[in-house]
């Protein structure tokens, strides 16, 4: 249980604690008095007595962390006529009580147990105040406060409203496929998010694992959209699909906004979108927009250059990112990162066999290439009739270029680079005549030019 981020949470104040019925959030509360705070607590209660009691006697049975925590237990139950003392004295009077208890007590830790439980639906709109001066009792008397509710209560929207505003870390705990516990940590006032820990309880340990919420994030499976408006004649369709083809990544395709619309239904984490400029399209991508006003969409429009006016529009629909027919491969594989919120084809470029610029021989260039292909990292190839030209290329002038010389030809690697955008190299080796180009979209086999 070493993680810096989760133990920076015992600097906070308050907290509010939400899941739905039965999913544990008095035992994570009681996790967190006893095995993080290490306080002894007060706890109110709507619950009945014996109900609480009995339910704290599991807990300290069931678990061996809470073997010992009725002994720095101080509860506190609410009245059997409770509604009619609210009704006749309002609120005020449980405030000062409150008060009361937390000035005279030792305990450092107070525990509002199913907080949603001491309103009824015509209380709601006292709920914000309520949670406001319970929250400064609690601090004027150097204490730190735990609220814990039900997602499921009628008053829960106007509990989690006053949370987001006045508590500084909240907690939800949810229930997997596989009956784990997760549990997500928000520092409200400093807006941040902790890591995710899984929350899969023995008799031994609550916290099993801290998982790094970017590590769950990049692993978890993305829906890819790509739909093409147009009939096009390029193939930025197949560039797409083949950039995205990654573990993780489940491709759709569109042709219409009909079958758009259609496969919307996936939640796809990202719309791609090849087009003409002409309203209609435009229209397609506000109707997206409107369906999903929280999925990137990013565009490809068939032409040759993007003007200041296309970008406004496009912006104005919805759009997140603009490319035209002569994008940049390495800002579109960009614009697919930021917008999947993964790193997916770094990580895969990372994996790549290590090889030097200058190949120290022609099967392990080959081999480079296979794992290329084999991680669908986009590459253009080339091969250069040397002429017999005894100079030996000695360096390589971009990083992802790779190449293998022999007295008759020249082998050449560009990674992340289109044959349409290898003029630089071309012009480079201008003195040499151009045996074979190649790229993956129309033909995995290179065997044909590398021979």
């Amino acid at each position: 249980m070493q993680s810096k981020n989760v133990l920076n949470i015992l600097e906070a104040q308050s907290f509010f604690i939400n899941s739905s019925v039965k999913v544990g959030k008095i035992t994570f509360a009681s996790y967190l008095i006893n095995s993080l705070f290490k306080e002894k607590v007060i706890i109110f209660t709507p619950q009945e007595s014996f109900l609480f009691k009995r339910r704290f006697e599991i807990l300290s049975k069931q678990f061996i962390p809470l073997a010992k925590i009725k002994d720095s237990v101080q509860t506190y139950y609410l009245k059997e006529n409770w509604h009619g003392l609210k009704q006749n004295y309002g609120l005020s009077f449980f405030l000062q009580e409150i008060e009361s208890i937390v000035k005279s007590s030792e305990q450092k830790v107070i525990l509002f147990h199913r907080f949603a439980e001491y309103f009824e639906f015509q209380d709601r709109y006292e709920i914000e105040n309520i949670y406001k001066s319970l929250i400064k009792i609690a601090t004027a008397n150097d204490k730190k406060i735990i609220f814990s509710t039900n997602t499921q209560h009628v008053n829960y929207e106007y509990i989690h409203n006053a949370a987001e505003e006045f508590s500084d870390v909240t907690i939800n705990i949810r229930e997997n496929e596989n009956h784990e516990r997760l549990i997500d940590i928000k520092d409200i006032a400093h807006n941040y998010e902790y890591p995710l820990m899984n929350f899969k309880i023995n008799k031994n340990t609550f916290l099993l694992d801290y998982y790094d919420a970017h590590e769950l994030e990049k692993t978890r499976p993305r829906n890819i959209l790509i739909a093409k408006l147009d009939d096009i004649e390029n193939n930025l369709d197949d560039l797409c699909s083949y950039i995205f083809n990654k573990p993780n990544f489940i491709l759709k395709h569109a042709n219409s906004l009909a079958t758009i619309l259609q496969e919307i239904f996936i939640m796809p984490d990202v719309i791609v979108i090849l087009m003409k400029r002409n309203m209609q399209n435009f229209d397609t991508i506000k109707a997206i927009r409107q369906q999903l006003p929280n999925t990137p969409i990013v565009t490809i429009l068939d032409q040759d250059f993007v003007r200041a006016e296309d970008a406004q529009e496009a912006y104005s629909y919805g759009c997140d990112d603009l490319f035209s027919n002569n994008l940049s491969l390495e800002n579109l594989i960009l614009s697919f990162q930021k917008n999947s919120k993964t790193f997916f084809y770094n990580d895969e470029m990372k994996t790549l066999p290590q090889l030097p610029n200058i190949a120290p021989d022609f099967n392990s260039l080959k081999e480079f290439a296979n794992a290329c292909l084999e991680k669908s990292i986009f590459f253009s190839a080339f091969v250069f009739n040397t002429n017999h030209d005894t100079k030996k290329v000695t360096q390589i002038s971009r990083k992802h270029d790779y190449i293998y010389q022999t007295d008759e030809k020249l082998y050449y690697l560009a990674l992340n680079t289109r044959l349409k955008d290898a003029k630089s190299i071309l012009k480079a080796y201008s003195n040499y005549e151009v045996l074979c180009t190649w790229e993956p979209l129309n033909n995995t086999d290179l065997t044909g030019c590398f021979q």
